[in-house]
């Protein structure tokens, strides 16, 4: 039989599945943790360098095959300042020309416009982030359970079970 190093572990699958190992659910934790910010980085620019404006509907620009959100093209006018014509995606399809919708856009950079929705770019980092508190909770508590359990006597066999 061919063996690979790996540790031979005779519970079932779904045991060590609804069970895992502290070092697993700190390691779904950071993952979970990373994804979050990568989902909220783009959005996050735009609260840190970004300003709110109101911008105009121009036309709808053609969506990709299994977009997610639709495109527009608008045009952005600020006070003492030319208007920018500019590009931005929301979840609302049936924006139609001459309306007038929220923006933020950045100060440094008119061009670059995110619509104002309020749930759209946050329901992924939101989700990620309660997962990976989750299992950072979980994580702990197996941690300090496992630190808590006295060492087994010399010559006894290993505990099994829901309680092991």
């Amino acid at each position: 039989m061919l063996r690979l190093g790996l540790r031979r572990d005779r519970s079932p699958l779904l045991r060590r599945l609804l069970d895992p190992s502290p070092r697993t659910l700190f390691a779904v934790a950071a993952i979970a943790f990373a994804a979050a910010l990568w989902y909220a980085q783009p959005h996050a620019r735009f609260l840190v360098r970004g300003s709110l404006g109101e911008a105009e509907v121009l036309a709808a620009e053609p969506a990709a095959a299994g977009a997610e959100h639709a495109r527009y093209r608008v045009l952005l006018r600020r006070d003492g300042a030319p208007p920018v014509e500019g590009a931005v995606e929301s979840g609302r399809r049936a924006l139609e020309p001459g309306r007038r919708i929220p923006i933020l856009y950045r100060r440094d950079n008119p061009r670059d416009m995110r619509a104002v929705e309020v749930f759209a770019p946050w329901t992924r980092p939101i989700w990620l982030s309660i997962v990976g508190l989750a299992a950072l909770g979980l994580g702990l508590r197996e941690r300090d359970r496992a630190a808590s359990r006295p060492p087994p006597a010399p010559g006894t066999p290993p505990r099994q079970g829901p309680a092991a």
